[in-house]
């Protein structure tokens, strides 16, 4: 459609040069040359976008399972989990070895929503984590967001605090309490996720 619509815009407009210079007489040789070069281009341009869609896709995949291996670093590649999904998470990822899961999920935090992918290992036990998006102020919020304190979540297998001040496993951040408690839901999700489905067994 696009493609017709381009040919059918350049052969009006030479029309109207012919028409402003004066010439009543139809597309004349060099009009008709000029507007077979801008249709090969087009077809071109058209072959050439065609396959870009799979191969985006591919590249997205693979820097996706990069991520998803950074927070569980024995898989080796990962199939998408097609099973039922708590409120707040996004997707999980089964390592094809079995050796733990990926899952990301949201909470509400200080500037909004904040996005968390957490690594579970086949103990149940918290691999690492990683913030993949928030709108928190920075310098702030995101003092709960470096990889120093997301490391305190490592080797915890439950979190069953309503509340992250209530919570004796892990500590808020002090100026980041908002914050904090965003990634503490996130993380409290995911880890929720893995136990009520068991889905490292249902794969």
């Amino acid at each position: 459609m696009h493609k017709k619509l381009l040919i059918v815009i350049f052969t009006i407009s030479i029309i109207m040069i012919q028409v402003s210079c004066g010439s009543s007489k139809p597309i004349n040789t060099f009009s008709a040359h000029v507007l077979d070069n801008i249709t090969t281009i087009i077809n071109e341009t058209a072959l050439i976008s065609e396959p870009a869609t799979p191969q985006i896709e591919k590249v997205a995949k693979e820097n996706a399972d990069k991520t998803r291996k950074e927070v569980l670093p024995a898989a080796d590649s990962f199939t998408e989990y097609t099973g039922k999904l708590n409120n707040n998470i996004v997707e999980c990822y089964v390592a094809n070895n079995k050796c733990g899961i990926a899952i990301t999920s949201t909470s509400n935090s200080f500037g909004g929503q904040i996005t968390v992918i957490t690594g579970i290992d086949k103990e149940g036990a918290i691999t690492k984590i990683k913030v993949l998006g928030h709108a928190d102020t920075a310098g702030l919020g995101t003092k709960a967001m470096t990889s120093e304190y997301l490391k305190t979540y490592k080797g915890i297998k439950e979190l069953t605090a309503s509340s992250i001040k209530e919570e004796s496993n892990i500590d808020y951040v002090v100026g980041a309490t908002v914050s904090s408690e965003g990634v503490f839901n996130a993380v409290k999700a995911a880890l929720q996720q893995y136990k009520d489905y068991n889905i490292l067994n249902n794969m």
